[in-house]
This record gives structure tokens, C-alpha cells and sequence, in this order.
């Protein structure tokens, strides 16, 4: 593909519909669904995550990754001008970081040239990873996102994340007034964001009031990060506001179509796997229909991605006997990770269970990278389930003792926070808590 201007496919082949308010699964043509005037129609994408790379990964595969990437966006905005919507909206992180490169942002400029001249407005939010956390750089500079230029172009309108008050765009569409809002979060954010949410007279005035959201939500978190535990949308404060009838939530990676409240809250999920974190629902964009009297379809557009495959060895498998060699040790894990692997195809290996460090060196674990890097797209070893035992532990695991430094500090930081008489010392000791766990479990997964 030359520059990140031109077109890369066709998408209507490739895109499929999943079923979703009763939609039957079939090709994505929409000439029989019913639209009327009060009808807004909306192609809605988020965590595109353009300029994602992976450390170590081979050249070719890195560009590779990225034309899937872009591929995958523009399968999103190739529908939404095939199907003549009304809005095309974006709910955070578009890029992978806040200076994506010069051709992940002349596609985007094509792709919103190609918006603007089928008469589609397009609404984009910042996300975590592509809104810079310091409001300057080193040079004195002030820290842009790079989505800023695009709206001060005029082809689309920017939503920061972190506004000091919500200032909806009304925008009438037919005879219908729509309202939208932009909210979310920034890396080191802590507290509720909605909180920040006041009743205000302008949106009120909307028929179809829109948030869109970047932001963990209660119920959909994973706790790997700090946001997910510190900065989380509970479903209690969705339910409570009543300003937004509509949540378009971009962060989770995972497509989702919530009812709480009175309030329809989806979540776009993710155009391509980012990692192994992802759940296994494949990737896509968001087709509905919106009114005031509430949601006529909401369809998920499945996109071209590459699969998933997990394969979970436990160490008592691997050393049944504990008298295995480095030669059938390794063996035995490729002959399982064989029948999972392709050049379509990412593979996370997943060790877990107690080994001594001899165990440990058993595994070759270079020879199963490379042939990860002939068999498959990608292939990822995690380790971090694996505990290795010193002498005095391996000993103490036969007697069915255990000696965990993470259960150890857990057990003595309970013993603190038990006996701190003040709320707010014991308020600081489980943050502490829980960051020290937090780095242990990093440095483990290394």
C-alpha cells in the first residue's frame, strides 16, 4: 500500500453482522431496515489503536500489523459512507500514542476526507493512549493530541477527555436535535469521571441526547491496571444520571450492549486484537440506529482480523514424573502448540505451576520463539504463572508448606492496616497494598 492515503480493500465482502436485538447473522446489506426521519443512523468505532507495534516483532510482520490496523478503521468508514449514515463516531484512543506517524495520519486525513464528502460529520473523543498526560512538553510547548489538528481543519469535532465542564455539541439532524458530550479518563486519574457530570439546560433540550465515554465501566474491568480500579464508571452512577440516553463507551476491548437504568450503554470494543489480554470475541465497529423513544438496532460489524489461540501447560504436565529432559520437555510443548498455529494466527503460551530453577532451565524457551516466528503471526509466552522454588521451598513444598513473599506481604500489610487507628492511615496503607502487589506481579510477568 503506498502512503496511508490511499485506499487498502474493499470491505463489503469481508464485513459480517452478529447477531444482536434479535438481527439475524448475514452479510452486511441493510436495505431492508427500516429508517425514518427520526431515525439517527451511526457508525461507531473505538480502540483502533493505530501505530501499535510490538516489541521484538519481525519488520515485515510489524508493517503487516499496521496495514491491519488502518484495514480494519477503514473497513469502519468504508460502511458507514456505503450505508449513508448520519454520524460516524469515535470513542477514544484512534492511536496508539500521542505522535503517531506521518502515515497513520495522512490515512486518517483521507479517511475523513472520504467522511466529509459523503456529508458525514464525525465525533471523536481522546483516549488514554493517544491524549497526553502533561498539558506541555519538554520545550514549553503545549501538548496537543494529534486528533486537535483534524478539528481544526474542520473535518471532524475533538472531544478532550478531561474537560472542566461538559460542553455538548447540539446538532439537528433532520427535525431531530441531538446532543453530544465527550468524558473520559487520562493515565493517573483517580474518582468516578460521571461524577463530574452536572445537570445541564443545553443537552436537556436534545431529543437524542449522546455521552461518549473512555472509561473502565463496573463489571467489564479486568484489574490489570490502576484506571480499572481507581477511575471506574460505577453502574450505580450511569443509572443515576439522567442526562444521557445513549453511552457510547469506547476502553474495553470487548463489544458490549448494556441496559442500566434507563440508559443504553455500548461499548464499540476494539477493530483488531491489540494483545492477549483481549477477550475472544472477534473485532469490529458499531451500526445503530437511534431515536428518543430509544434504540431501533445495534448491530456488531465483524472485521478481518487475525485469530486468538491460547494454550494453558501446567508444570505438573510438563514434568509428570519430575524426571523429564530439556529434549522432551520442549518437545511435549510444541507438539501441543502445532495444531494452533498459522500464518493467520496470534498463540499466547501460558505456563503456570511450581518448578525448581533446574525445571526451569529445562525449557528452552528459544527454540519455541522461533518456531513461533515460522508457524505463526505471533506467538507470546507468558510466564508470569510460573513460581520457582529455592531449594528451601521446593523442600517446603514437599512437607505442603509454602513460603510466597506476595502471601507473606499481603499477610503483614493486613496486620498494619488491623491495628491503624486512624481511617485515613489505613486508607493510605491499602493503596500501598495494592500498588506493591501490583509491581510484584509486573515484574513477574517479565
Amino acid at each position: 500500500m503506498e502512503g496511508g492515503a490511499a485506499p487498502e480493500k474493499d470491505c463489503a465482502p469481508h464485513c459480517q453482522m452478529s447477531e444482536n436485538n434479535g438481527g439475524d447473522t448475514a452479510q452486511a446489506g441493510f436495505s431492508d431496515q427500516q429508517r425514518s426521519n427520526d431515525t439517527i443512523t451511526v457508525v461507531f468505532t473505538a480502540d483502533n489503536h493505530l501505530g501499535y507495534t510490538t516489541f521484538g516483532q519481525q519488520p515485515v510482520k510489524r508493517e503487516e500489523r499496521q496495514q491491519r490496523l488502518r484495514h480494519a478503521f477503514q473497513q469502519a468508514t468504508d460502511f458507514a459512507v456505503g450505508q449513508g449514515v448520519d454520524l460516524f463516531v469515535q470513542a477514544g484512543d484512534l492511536f496508539d500514542a500521542t505522535t503517531p506517524d506521518e502515515r497513520d495520519r495522512s490515512f486518517v486525513s483521507a479517511r475523513l476526507a472520504q467522511l466529509r464528502q459523503a456529508g458525514i460529520r464525525v465525533f471523536a473523543l481522546g483516549g488514554v493512549n493517544d491524549t497526553p498526560a502533561e498539558t506541555h512538553t519538554l520545550l514549553g510547548d503545549a501538548a496537543q493530541a494529534p486528533q486537535v489538528s483534524y478539528a481544526h481543519l474542520g473535518v471532524m469535532h475533538y472531544f478532550p477527555p478531561n474537560p472542566t465542564e461538559l460542553e455538548p455539541v447540539m446538532v439537528k439532524i433532520r427535525d431531530v436535535l441531538v446532543g453530544i458530550c465527550g468524558l473520559g479518563v487520562l493515565a493517573g486519574q483517580e474518582g468516578n469521571p460521571l461524577t463530574r457530570v452536572h445537570e445541564q439546560s443545553e443537552i436537556e433540550r436534545a431529543a437524542v441526547p449522546i455521552l461518549l465515554l473512555h472509561a473502565p465501566i463496573e463489571g467489564l474491568t479486568t484489574g490489570r491496571s490502576l484506571l480499572d480500579r481507581r477511575a471506574q464508571v460505577s453502574r450505580s452512577s450511569i443509572e443515576d444520571q439522567s442526562l444521557f440516553r445513549y453511552i457510547l463507551a469506547g476502553y474495553h476491548h470487548s463489544y458490549q450492549h448494556l441496559h442500566i437504568g434507563q440508559c443504553e450503554v455500548i461499548v464499540a470494543g476494539a477493530t483488531q486484537h491489540i494483545d492477549f489480554s483481549d477477550p475472544d470475541q472477534e473485532p469490529g465497529f458499531v451500526f445503530l440506529g437511534l431515536a428518543a423513544d430509544g434504540i431501533r438496532w445495534c448491530k456488531h460489524i465483524v472485521v478481518d482480523s487475525l485469530k486468538l489461540q491460547r494454550l494453558l501447560l501446567q508444570t505438573s504436565e510438563l514434568w509428570p514424573d519430575g524426571t523429564s529432559t530439556t529434549a522432551s520437555t520442549t518437545d511435549s510443548i510444541l507438539e501441543q502448540l502445532q495444531p494452533l498455529c498459522s500464518e493467520e494466527t496470534m498463540v499466547q503460551l501460558r505456563l503456570e505451576g511450581q518448578l525448581t530453577r533446574g525445571q526451569y532451565h529445562q525449557l528452552d524457551l528459544n527454540q519455541i520463539r522461533r518456531y513461533g516466528e515460522e508457524h505463526c503471526f505471533a506467538l507470546a509466552i507468558d510466564d508470569s504463572g510460573l513460581e520457582i522454588l529455592s531449594e528451601l521451598e521446593a523442600i517446603s513444598a514437599e512437607t505442603g508448606e509454602r513460603f510466597s513473599p506476595r502471601e507473606e506481604l499481603m499477610a503483614l500489610a493486613d496486620e498494619w492496616i488491623a491495628v491503624a487507628d486512624d481511617e485515613q492511615e489505613k486508607k493510605a496503607l491499602r493503596a500501598t497494598k495494592e500498588d506493591l502487589l501490583a509491581a510484584m506481579d509486573e515484574v513477574k510477568r517479565r
